[in-house]
Parts: structure tokens; sequence; C-alpha cells
């Protein structure tokens, strides 16, 4: 299977549309078009972003030999992200059917240390 068409596969597996990958990757529509009719080849620094964004190795994207859903994550890693979505289901930002893209952990793990420190530091501040 051509890169190309392992980047569109991903992207469908994925449920987004060109312009969310682009978004995500940080450049246009038009260039994910092109990458994925195979118009065009990503950068190097492109396809290490592509194969993060996917959470696959760089490897698995260039063979295009994975499948997204069938990726595991380590033990430690789905208890982290499992804990992450009950926190946000204990203080009603999601609930138990909310579907939480891989990435998004990532991001609200940032969002929950940072708003951690602040408060550490407020309480340290006031005592």
């Amino acid at each position: 299977m051509s890169l190309g068409k392992t980047i569109k596969r991903l992207r469908l597996e994925k449920g987004w549309t060109q312009d969310d990958l682009s978004r995500k990757l940080g450049v246009t529509s038009k260039a994910i078009s092109f990458y994925e009719l195979d118009k065009r080849k990503p950068s190097s620094e492109s396809l290490i972003k592509i194969a993060g964004i996917f959470g696959i190795t760089l490897d698995e994207l260039v063979k295009g030999d994975v499948k997204v859903q069938d990726q595991k994550m380590p033990r430690h890693e789905n208890d982290l992200a499992r804990d992450i979505k009950k926190i946000l289901i204990d203080i009603g930002v999601v609930t138990e059917n909310t579907t939480i893209a891989a990435e998004e952990y990532d991001e609200w793990l940032r969002f929950i240390r940072h708003q951690a420190a602040a408060f550490r530091d407020f309480k340290n501040g006031h005592s």
C-alpha cells in the first residue's frame, strides 16, 4: 500500500476529515490531499508528526501494515487514560459515553498538571 493510501486509511479509521488532520499536523488540507493522492511526499518532520498523531511508529506508517483501532496502549498508559477519563467524568466535563481521542489525553494531562501546580502554588501562598 502506498504512503498516501496509508495516511488516508488511518485518517478515515479515526473518522477525521482532511481538514481535521491538516489542523493537527499544521499544514493545509490541500497538502493532506496531495499526500493522500501520492502527488507529494510529506517532509521527514511531517512524517514523524503523522506517525505521532496516529500513535504508530514511523516504520509502521511507511510500511502501511498497521490499523489504528488495533493499537493497544501499554498497560500504564491505558490505566492513565482510564483515570483521566474518570476525573473528567467526575467533574462533569464528559460523560461515560464520550469518546476521547488518544492525543486528547495528552492535552488533558497537561491541563490537569497545570491546574494542580496552580492549586499547589495557591495553597502554599495562603497557608
